[in-house]
């Protein structure tokens, strides 16, 4: 599975698509066996030309909206993915630069930041699966920006560091922004409707111009039948970057979480004094 479907939503997933294959086949087999019994299937009255015509027409008509709708969905997971990480390197460049904070303020910062960071994996993201952010990860992010605004200066470099961080601050607010703007992504009712709709006319139209009932027949109803549904239910599986059975995780802020530890590690080595023999 892809780096944003965890192992429990890889089985979901997975488990929905062969749901959705198998009845797929069903509803295939069953159109055969209501509609291969009829006059027109046994005798096989329609033209060539007019099964050529009508079954291109309708296949075209259901891969227009099969291919829209997957790289629809497709899409809005890179994006809501790309967001993601776009956040965490705003967030590191702000712990990055919170190092050049007075003495005081510099570990009040940067703990506010690791705060915020833990809020969203811990609690916000649960919260996005049902379609809202989280008031605590607005409440941490607005203690950030409250400890830096207070922030004393005593030089000129501890000065360039605090604007800094707020410059880092305002990506964060910015790319945060985006990232819940994502929840409301979704394929257009349009595409899903043409997407069904399309689904069902292929699956009914070879019984309608005269595939018969027999065995070998039904058994490629339910081959066309299974491909159909699980296309179908590929973008169902994908629908909604943060709430689909393939939804994005956070690991963006899992890895900003390290790069903080690695940062704090780089400064306490820097800070030891030189060796001696």
């Amino acid at each position: 599975m892809p780096e944003h479907a965890a192992p429990g939503c890889g089985r979901a997933a997975m488990l929905t698509v062969a749901v959705a294959a198998v009845s797929g086949a069903v509803l295939a087999l069953v159109l055969g066996l209501l509609l291969g019994r009829t006059r027109r299937a046994r005798e096989g009255s329609t033209t060539p030309q007019a099964l050529s015509f009508a079954g291109a027409a309708i296949l075209g008509f259901f891969a227009l909206f099969l291919g829209f709708s997957i790289a629809g969905t497709w899409q809005q997971l890179n994006s809501a993915r790309q967001h993601t990480y776009e956040e965490s390197r705003a967030l590191t460049e702000a712990y990055w630069t919170a190092g050049g904070l007075s003495g005081a303020d510099q570990p009040v910062v940067q703990e506010r930041l690791r705060s915020y960071t833990r809020v969203v994996i811990d609690d916000e993201w649960a919260t996005m699966q049902h379609g809202s952010g989280s008031q605590t990860a607005w409440q941490a992010i607005d203690r950030v920006r409250a400890a830096v605004d207070q922030a004393t200066v005593h030089n000129q470099a501890e000065a360039s560091a605090r604007t800094d961080v707020l410059r880092s601050l305002s990506e964060v607010n910015a790319k945060r922004n985006a990232r819940l703007g994502d929840l409301r992504a979704s394929v257009p009712v349009l595409a899903i409707g043409g997407l069904l709709v399309g689904a069902v006319f292929v699956l009914a139209t070879p019984s309608v111009i005269g595939l018969t009932s027999n065995p070998r027949n039904l058994v490629l109803m339910c081959f066309v039948g299974a491909s159909v549904a699980f296309g179908v239910s590929m973008v169902a599986v994908m629908s909604g970057p943060f709430s689909g059975a393939v939804r994005v995780q956070p690991t963006a802020f899992q890895l900003a979480l390290e790069r903080y530890d690695q940062i704090d590690g780089d400064a306490g080595a820097s800070a030891l004094p030189p060796f001696r023999p």
